[in-house]
């Protein structure tokens, strides 16, 4: 067996050591150990597949002109991340939620509790997200689980990211969305679960995107609600939706049926955290601006189009 082909974890951390914390260039590690130069950069590839190290980028490289800046003067935000365009929009989201993915390790500090949503968006931040450990960190689900295992759940984007982050992970145990409404509040009335609804309350920050008020949203694609369940949202005034809420123009909630059936953080407890929110496509510029002004806003990270449309809006703030 050759010891190049199959090092131990030992000797690879120690190569990293040696380069990522005291600053020794490839040719004095492989000196210092007695290894071949090839040898010491097998050695630090393996320190990350073997995640013995995480690489983070820093957000600030996202922030790529001054359509960032502007947003965060405008409209009051901690931090703006704006993405290019890309060949595709699947590209484009790829890159925006690369973008939050390399973020999130700072949005969070030791000690936070962090309050994750679902759907596809926080689905592909979640598997990008860099093995970053933060001492102490707390990570909730925020929304109770769906049937399909196979779909982007807030269970699993939620055990995702904790595991990324080598957080302790709390789901929250009991369906996302009941048949009935006086099911979901027997259910919410249960004292283990209404504990954990209770509990949301300490997530002091959140991560999620947004959804437009379409027949295709994806609400809808999740069997959550039908397409009539949006249409009466939307004959309420509804134009966007967090975390299953809908909101009006204002970021003002919309209540219906389908909120007395749902298990999961309401708006009013969501608007006390500090939000990272991720979206993009230029369909979601409703969303996003009841969003801004209903204050469920303090990180935003969002491609060009929509920055730009944001930006050239005269009805905001």
């Amino acid at each position: 067996m050759v010891r190049s082909n199959h090092p131990s974890d030992r000797i690879v951390a120690e190569v990293a050591w040696l380069y990522y914390i005291k600053g020794l260039n490839q040719a004095d590690i492989a000196k210092h150990l007695a290894l071949s130069r090839p040898t010491v950069v097998a050695y630090l590839r393996l320190a990350k597949e073997r995640q013995i190290v995480g690489v983070k980028i820093q957000g600030a490289h996202f922030r790529v002109n001054a359509l960032a800046d502007g947003l965060r003067e405008r409209f009051g935000l901690e931090s703006a991340f704006v993405v290019p365009e890309e060949g595709s929009r699947a590209e484009t989201a790829q890159q925006v939620c690369e973008a939050a993915a390399q973020f999130l390790p700072d949005f969070v500090r030791p000690g936070d509790t962090l309050g994750v949503s679902w759907g596809q968006t926080v689905s592909f931040v979640s598997e990008r997200v860099p093995w970053w450990p933060v001492d102490g960190l707390v990570v909730r689900q925020l929304i109770g689980s769906l049937a399909n295992p196979l779909l982007p759940t807030c269970e699993s984007c939620t055990t995702e990211i904790a595991r990324r982050l080598s957080a302790q992970c709390i789901n929250l145990n009991a369906p996302a969305v009941c048949t009935e409404a006086g099911l979901a509040e027997r259910l919410r009335a249960e004292p283990i679960i209404a504990e954990q609804l209770d509990r949301l309350r300490d997530c002091n920050k959140a991560i999620y995107s947004l959804s437009p008020c379409t027949p295709d949203t994806h609400v809808v694609q999740f069997n959550l609600a039908t397409e009539q369940d949006v249409a009466d949202y939307v004959a309420e005034g509804a134009v966007g939706i967090i975390a299953g809420r809908f909101i009006d123009r204002d970021g003002t909630p919309v209540a219906g049926e389908l909120d007395r059936r749902m298990i999961g953080a309401e708006l009013d407890v969501l608007r006390e955290m500090e939000g990272l929110v991720v979206v993009y496509g230029l369909e979601k510029l409703d969303a996003t601006r009841a969003a801004l002004r209903g204050g469920y806003v303090s990180h935003l990270v969002l491609d060009t189009v929509l920055a730009e449309a944001l930006l050239g809006d005269g009805e905001l703030p």
